[in-house]
C-alpha cells in the first residue's frame, strides 16, 4: 500500500515541479505542495573508498551536488515539492554507476520519512524501494507562523537500509563495497508547508 502511495506521490511531485503547483490537492492523505531542500554530504574516505571500488555518483537537476574538501566530499541538495503525512519527496535524482561495468542504480524523487527514518526511492521500474536508514536525528525544531509550518531536522545520520539491501546494491552494482553499517553521509531536512 504505502509502495503504491509513494510511487503515485513521486508522479505528483513530478507534475508540481514540470508544471509548478497548480490546483492545492485534497487534504486526506494526499500529497501536498511543499517547499525546502534535503541535503547530505558524504563522509569522510566514503568517496575515495567508493573510487577505488570504480564508483561513481552523479545527480540530474533539479538536484545540485557540490564538491567539497577538494573533492573529497560532495554536497547534494534536493529540493523538497510536496508532503505527504510524515514522508518528504524530493525532485531530482541520484545515480550511483560501476564505471567499469556501466551497472547503476538510480534513486528517483526521494521521499524522507522522519517518523520511520527511512528515505524511499523511486526505482527504474517505477517501483519504490526503501534504500536508505536515518540512523540518528541529531536535532529537530518546528516554527508555526500564521499560514505555514517549517520543519527542520538536523544531524540526520544516513546509513544502507539492511544487509539485505547492501547484498542487493552489491549484486547490482557487482561489487562488495556496500554495507549497513558504515554511516556513509549526514544530512538535513527542511520543510515548509500551508496550514
Amino acid at each position: 500500500m504505502r509502495g503504491k502511495s509513494i510511487v503515485s506521490t513521486a508522479v505528483a511531485s513530478a507534475a508540481l515541479i514540470a508544471g509548478g503547483i497548480a490546483a492545492p490537492l485534497a487534504a486526506h492523505a494526499e500529497p501536498i505542495p511543499a517547499t525546502g531542500a534535503f541535503s547530505f554530504t558524504t563522509g569522510p574516505g566514503i568517496l575515495s573508498t567508493w573510487a577505488y571500488n570504480n564508483l561513481r555518483v552523479t545527480t540530474t537537476l533539479p538536484t545540485v551536488s557540490v564538491s567539497r574538501n577538494n573533492g573529497t566530499q560532495i554536497t547534494s541538495v534536493f529540493p523538497v515539492v510536496a508532503k505527504e503525512k510524515t514522508a518528504n519527496f524530493t525532485g531530482g535524482q541520484i545515480r550511483i554507476t560501476n564505471t567499469k561495468t556501466n551497472d547503476f542504480i538510480n534513486c528517483l524523487n526521494p521521499a524522507v520519512d522522519v517518523a520511520v527514518k527511512v528515505v524511499d526511492c523511486v526505482m527504474a521500474d517505477k517501483t519504490n524501494k526503501r534504500v536508505f536508514a536515518i540512523a540518528k536525528i541529531g536535532s529537530t525544531k518546528t516554527l508555526n507562523s500564521v499560514y505555514t509550518t517549517t520543519n527542520s531536522y538536523t544531524g540526520l545520520d544516513l546509513k544502507i537500509l539492511d544487509q539485505a539491501t547492501a547484498d542487493w546494491m552489491n549484486a547490482k552494482l557487482k561489487t562488495n563495497t556496500f554495507s549497513p553499517s558504515v554511516v556513509f553521509a549526514t544530512g538535513e531536512l527542511t520543510v515548509t508547508y500551508g496550514k
